[in-house]
């Protein structure tokens, strides 16, 4: 596949036929990866804080992997916290995901340039990068507006991970309803900043996403359950695994519970971390794998 720049006026036939039909399409779109995947008809647009916790990461991965799984490509903006944790997601399941930019996409142009590998990453995994924006074109704080109406526009429905309550992930969620899209949101706590504007988007009639199935059912997907795996873990390890919940636990509070070596328990948790039964959130907090 290459990943050459390719451009596709608004009357090309390779031009999506959803963006058609929003209010203000883009005239042309520079894309590079896999031109085809934009056709896609079943795409879920998911955005969300660039600050996103813990809880939004662990609620992208409960929510969505089942559904990426079994083929659902994932779009969004390729900008840190909820956008960056659902392309990994897609690239971590073998499956393609799009990133819209709202700058231009060569090297130089790409934002935000921190993300410069995880784009080749997308684009080598079959995955494409989108913008209506030409090489050369430096982000500016007015095209991720603009940007956000192409997320949603490209996909058949919108899902909100985490956003306070003045958010572009709001934009993103309203510009969606305006298209006739549908909308979901992942509730959270009332406490919570980051769930402030989730919260309020049930609150006017969004679809809450609690479980899997909202997705599945949705895009009438369907999913075989993975057999379940045998492991053979070590004392060490399956303490700690009984230790371990969905609530973060710092190492140094398992290391006090368990009066163990403060060396062997890291090395406990990184090897239940290669068997996929627990999870390292950052920051030395750990949980149990969904």
């Amino acid at each position: 596949m290459s990943t050459d720049m390719v451009v596709i006026p608004k009357d090309d036939a390779r031009y999506p036929a959803a963006l058609r039909h929003i209010y203000s399409p883009p005239l042309q779109l520079y894309v590079r990866g896999n031109v085809e995947l934009l056709k896609t008809k079943h795409m879920l647009a998911v955005v969300g804080s660039r600050r996103a916790s813990a809880y939004g990461q662990s609620a992208i991965k409960k929510l969505l992997t089942p559904a990426v799984r079994a083929g659902l490509p994932l779009v969004s903006g390729l900008a840190y916290g909820i956008d960056s944790m659902a392309h990994r997601l897609c690239l971590e399941l073998n499956t393609p995901t799009i990133a819209i930019l709202g700058s231009g996409l060569d090297e130089a142009s790409l934002y935000p340039a921190a993300h410069r590998q995880l784009a080749q990453k997308i684009l080598g995994g079959g995955g494409a990068l989108v913008s209506e924006y030409p090489a050369g074109t430096k982000a500016q704080l007015y095209y991720f507006p603009a940007r956000n109406r192409i997320v949603s526009g490209l996909t058949a429905a919108t899902l909100v991970v985490q956003a306070a309550e003045r958010s572009g992930s709001l934009i993103t969620a309203r510009l969606a309803l305006e298209q006739g899209k549908d909308v979901f949101a992942v509730p959270g706590p009332i406490t919570d900043p980051l769930s402030a504007g989730t919260n309020q988007l049930i609150q006017q009639g969004a679809a809450p996403a609690i479980a899997p199935e909202d997705i599945l059912e949705y895009f009438h997907l369907t999913t075989t359950p993975a057999a379940p795996r045998e492991y053979q873990l070590t004392g060490t390890q399956q303490r700690l695994l009984q230790m371990l919940t969905a609530q973060p636990q710092h190492i140094d509070a398992i290391v006090q519970q368990t009066n163990l070596p403060a060396p062997t328990v890291s090395a406990a948790l990184i090897e239940l971390e290669m068997l996929d039964i627990a999870q390292n959130l950052g920051g030395m907090k750990y949980v149990k794998s969904a």
